[in-house]
């Protein structure tokens, strides 16, 4: 029998009051916030140098392993790595422009396939068509009446142009570097950021190791080993199949022939590091040309195909293949965290979502003041599998702890599932009874929950239908000991041990089934905790005077300090006859939808 674990009381220190706690912990989330969304200028390169330096600090060390000189081997990879950007920047723009020159040649096909669409949802379109010549009669009668020129003379406004001196030819150059210096200023602020920590990332890392304390070197160390290397990882794997992503996708576009197919393929790269909607967003312009180009829609349709076909072998077999179904953050905080940074980054925040996520992530999980960030943005469960048991039975709702109780049937291990999960949440659930938090109605609640959810899991033993009775289980005082009483039954069925349930209130007086329980050679008073031993021997003499010729055992999952000593489950499986043993007192298993929880009291 488990031990009931012990209650730890710690002094409270003194600190602020939890509604002021809330309040300042939101003021710190809006500075933030605000710092984000107004620094934005300087913070999206220091965040792009950041994960870039991580994406080529492998190269770095590779050109080192090389016998390049550190600084040498910083300056090739930064060079190398932005003349590959420039190269695809300069390949897009090529493609940007002469879509843009064609566009005007595909308005008339856009408008005919829109006209079309538009007549096929709203049907032959005769209403429409009157009420354009009802409108252009309005007009034609508005125009043409009397005093109608006079009066268009005299309201006509004289045009007024105001002209700026200008700088003569050099306007349109003045212009263009008007529309360029922002970005050329953040790039070259990303460039020199990028250069600088590749050539001093182990003074960075000890400067972050001094801030963060040498009082626990090696979590420090742990927690930046995991950044880097995980980072490094995910980011080149990601890297490589979005970039094979889009290298497919421009290729197969190119070969159905949808104009600007190089252009299609870099967003899709691009789009692809914002998660679950990327690729889509990404199709949805070469949906548009495919639309324009095509005479009719089979070539949009083939388009939408490439890019489906694409995108489910991709996130069913190449991504599982290279980095698990998952990159540690839930869902949830995936598209929380997108919709976050883009709101305050705009389309530059969207890509930059997921690896600013990851990066929290592993802060909170070796820092202990950010923990709250692990359990906020992981994918791992937050509650024990007891916690989350008892839960489910508190929120009346048992299908996810069925959910979690398949995995143990499909292994064969309930019997592990009973012992592991459910006894130490009802522990739980006698721990708040016994605060006085969870009221009687509550308990009753729990304990029919748990009834239901054991009926849908649970296998029936078929053999012991229609046998004789010689094993009963009798319930203690309780509802939790009635959920103690359903637990002992579930595990003798697992055994192969039939028995049958008398009404949990048989030990009240006057309510002892007599005829039914005559041919008992068996019978077991269970409990949840094992009880004083006054409370047990008084039931022991009851039951005893009205079954002399039965063995009574007293069966508790639970042993507590100062109780009764009583066997456990498992012992007394040991000590009932098996169906399986070829006895002829065979004992009748009988379903509990007979037993009325409401009659259960504390």
């Amino acid at each position: 029998m488990r031990p009931l674990p012990a209650v730890v009381y710690r002094e409270q220190s003194l600190g602020p009051a939890p509604g002021q706690a809330l309040v300042n912990g939101l003021f710190i989330f809006l500075g933030i916030c605000a710092i984000l969304y107004f620094g934005s200028d300087i913070l999206i390169p220091v965040a792009l140098a950041v994960l870039l330096s991580i994406l080529l600090a492998p190269v770095v060390s590779l050109l080192q392993r090389l016998r390049l000189p550190k600084t040498l081997a910083a300056l090739t990879t930064v060079f190398l790595a932005f003349l590959v950007l420039s190269v695809v920047a300069a390949v897009v723009a090529s493609t940007l422009t002469n879509l843009a020159a064609d566009l005007p040649s595909y308005e008339s096909s856009l408008r005919e396939k829109a006209q079309n669409l538009k007549q096929m949802t709203s049907g032959s379109g005769t209403l429409e068509r009157a009420a354009n010549v009802l409108e252009d009669l309005r007009t034609e009668l508005e125009t043409q009446g009397p005093g109608a020129a006079g009066t268009a003379a005299v309201q006509k406004p004289i045009p007024v142009e105001v002209r700026e001196p200008g700088y003569g030819p050099f306007d349109s150059v003045f212009a263009i570097l008007g529309i360029l210096i922002h970005p050329l200023t953040q790039l070259g602020i990303v460039v020199l950021m990028v250069t600088f920590i590749l050539i001093y990332r182990e003074d960075l890392r000890n400067r972050l190791i001094r801030l963060a304390g040498t009082g626990d070197l090696h979590r420090t160390t742990t927690a930046l080993d995991e950044a880097g290397h995980r980072l490094s990882r995910l980011f080149a794997t990601q890297l490589m199949i979005n970039g094979l992503t889009g290298a497919f996708i421009g290729t197969a576009l190119f070969f159905i022939g949808v104009p600007g197919a190089i252009l299609w393929g870099v967003l899709t790269t691009v789009l692809r590091f914002v998660p679950y909607v990327g690729t889509f967003l990404a199709s949805i312009f070469p949906i548009i040309i495919a639309v324009a180009v095509g005479d009719g829609w089979t070539l949009a349709f083939m388009t939408l195909g490439v890019v489906l076909v694409t995108e489910t072998l991709v996130g069913h077999v190449l991504e599982p293949l290279f980095f698990g179904k998952t990159t540690g953050l839930s869902p949830v905080a995936i598209v929380a965290s997108a919709a976050f940074w883009t709101a305050l980054w705009g389309p530059i925040g969207l890509v930059l979502a997921t690896p600013i996520t990851i990066m929290l992530l592993v802060v909170g999980r070796h820092i202990e003041a950010l923990q709250f960030l692990e359990v906020l943005l992981g994918s791992t469960p937050v509650l024990t599998p007891d916690h989350a048991f008892y839960q489910r039975m508190l929120a009346n709702d048992p299908i996810e702890a069925a959910e979690h109780a398949e995995t143990y049937r499909e292994a064969g291990e309930l019997d592990k599932y009973m012992t592991d999960v459910v006894i130490p949440g009802l522990q739980l659930a006698q721990f708040d009874k016994d605060r006085k938090v969870l009221t009687p109605e509550r308990e009753v609640s729990v304990v029919s929950t748990y009834s239901r959810l054991l009926d849908d899991i649970w296998p029936e033993n078929d053999e012991a239908e229609d046998a004789a009775s010689t094993v009963f289980l009798i319930s203690a005082h309780g509802a939790l000991n009635f959920a103690a009483t359903l637990s002992v039954s579930a595990y003798l069925r697992l055994k192969n041990i039939p028995h049958r349930m008398l009404p949990e209130d048989a030990i009240m007086p006057g309510k002892f089934p007599e005829d039914a329980a005559a041919d008992a050679a068996y019978v077991c008073l269970c409990y949840l905790q094992s009880p004083s031993a006054a409370k047990y021997s008084y039931l022991e003499k009851r039951i005893a005077a009205r079954l002399p010729d039965a063995k009574i055992l007293g069966l508790a999952w639970v042993d507590t300090e100062g109780g009764r000593t009583m066997i456990n489950p498992e012992h007394a499986a040991g000590l009932l006859p098996s169906a399986a043993s070829g006895s002829s007192e065979m004992i009748e298993n009988t379903a509990q939808e007979s037993l009325d929880l409401s009659t259960v009291t504390s």
